[in-house]
């Protein structure tokens, strides 16, 4: 990407943030403060991320930003349609609000459900989103059982569409939606380890494991054994989250509020040393793999040497000895015709 393309991507950034602000100020003034700083917080990082990606040349992140932003501009809008709408900013409290939204999206029915399944298809082709945002909504309207069977079928398809971005528009298609770098280093990791490397970055949290779907089509990684670590791996992962953001394991009263605080700090502190330390950590898994594959390798029996036979090894000498003696040549092979 030219500088031209860098510099516009920049400027609808901020744009998109300095909207998110008069938005929020002027049309959300009857939410409550903590929804509005929320919005105020993703508008300033934003821009902060925008600046600073830009300088350091970090194009996919910087493009990351650009989709962010513009699925928060989109969610605020829908905050505002709704509230006028269905009335909701005659409610007193943000919680009335919530559940007055709940009550709107619930009566849709199917339409609701098709509408979640779309959104999760968006967010693993488009929308580099946090399942977080993703999964618990889908949780409070319908239960923790009908969410994890919704996002696994809109996870799923949208899986199987990134492998086949990879798969048949190519590398420079997954170049411009994941860098060069992030392409060609997964790329390697698993051509040169492996399914085994795949099956494990989709089940750690370290890895953009969205990304690695289209990186998947571009390899020799055939669609059945793909689709089978989808079907098994990705609706585990997703009940987890509906079900503990359900509130039945681990309630959000009494001594559920110590647990999730905890949670929340670990999780925070994951996230810091996964963005300080995944590099060394991918250096570390794979060498795990390099030495297994390699062990497995060492492991393998020798060929067996075939020796002559003793009779025939000292006919042979002696007949050499012999020319040698006469300095004779020994006659040519005899042609061997093909019958």
């Amino acid at each position: 990407m030219g500088n031209k393309g860098k510099i516009t991507i920049l400027v609808v950034n901020i744009l998109l943030c300095v909207a998110t602000v008069f938005l929020t100020y002027f049309l959300m003034s009857s939410w409550g403060v903590l929804i509005r700083v929320a919005f105020y917080v993703i508008s300033g990082a934003g821009i902060v991320v925008s600046f600073i990606t830009f300088f350091l040349k970090k194009i996919a992140v910087l493009k990351s930003a650009f989709v962010l932003l513009i699925v928060a501009v989109i969610v605020l809008a829908a905050f505002i349609i709704i509230s006028e709408l269905g009335h909701l900013n005659d409610y007193e409290s943000d919680e009335d609000k919530i559940n007055g939204l709940v009550q709107i999206i619930g009566e849709t029915g199917a339409w609701g459900m098709v509408v979640y399944v779309l959104i999760q298809i968006l967010q693993v082709v488009i929308l580099p989103l946090p399942a977080v945002v993703c999964y618990l909504p889908g949780t409070v309207i319908w239960g923790a059982p009908m969410a994890t069977l919704l996002a696994s079928i809109g996870v799923i398809i949208g899986s199987v569409i990134s492998y086949f971005i990879g798969r048949i528009w190519g590398k420079k298609a997954v170049i411009w939606i994941a860098g060069k770098e992030t392409t060609e280093k997964y790329s390697a990791y698993f051509g040169k380890r492996g399914k085994g490397i795949f099956v494990i970055m989709q089940i750690l949290p370290f890895f953009p494991d969205d990304i690695l779907c289209m990186i998947a089509g571009l390899t020799s990684m055939n669609f059945v054994f793909f689709i089978v670590t989808m079907c098994t791996v990705r609706p585990a992962i997703i009940a987890v989250y509906c079900f503990l953001g359900s509130g039945d394991i681990i309630p959000f009263s009494g001594w559920g509020i110590y647990v999730w605080v905890a949670i929340f700090a670990v999780c925070i502190v994951l996230a810091v040393l996964s963005f300080k330390y995944q590099g060394k950590f991918e250096t570390w898994l794979i060498s795990k793999f390099s030495r297994r594959k390699n062990s497995k390798v060492s492991a393998a029996p020798e060929p067996k040497k075939i020796e002559l036979p003793p009779t025939y090894a000292s006919n042979n000498d002696i007949f050499e000895q012999e020319e040698q003696e006469n300095g004779e040549q020994p006659p040519p092979p005899e042609n061997i015709k093909k019958e």
